[in-house]
């Protein structure tokens, strides 16, 4: 059996970051769901000061993870984490945003 891949979806497979990522999702993923629980939403006027405040908290929670890594690409792995979890916080955003009215 063969799997067609898009050149974007190879890309992926083939990035260190996103490989960082994968090897790690669980322990990334609770580092997500910390920082949702710990983010008060109503406090952000914006979305953007929102994202920028929430990678900075969820990279905050992976440092056990990454700090004696003399080459880690931090900005590398943020722009993995944002392709991956976009939609999650712009929908946690706007929903409790909501409820702040």
């Amino acid at each position: 059996m063969k799997i067609i891949i898009t050149e974007s979806q190879y890309k992926r497979l083939t990035d260190p970051n996103y490989i960082w990522v994968l090897r790690r999702y669980k322990k990334v993923k609770d580092a997500f769901d910390e920082t949702v629980n710990f983010m008060d939403v109503c406090t952000y006027d914006s979305f953007e000061h929102y994202e920028r405040r929430f990678m900075f908290l969820m990279m905050d929670e992976l440092h056990p993870e990454y700090y004696l890594m003399d080459n880690f690409d931090y900005e590398g792995i943020k722009e993995v984490l944002v392709d991956l979890f976009y939609t999650d916080i712009t929908e946690h955003y706007y929903d409790a945003k909501e409820k702040c009215l």
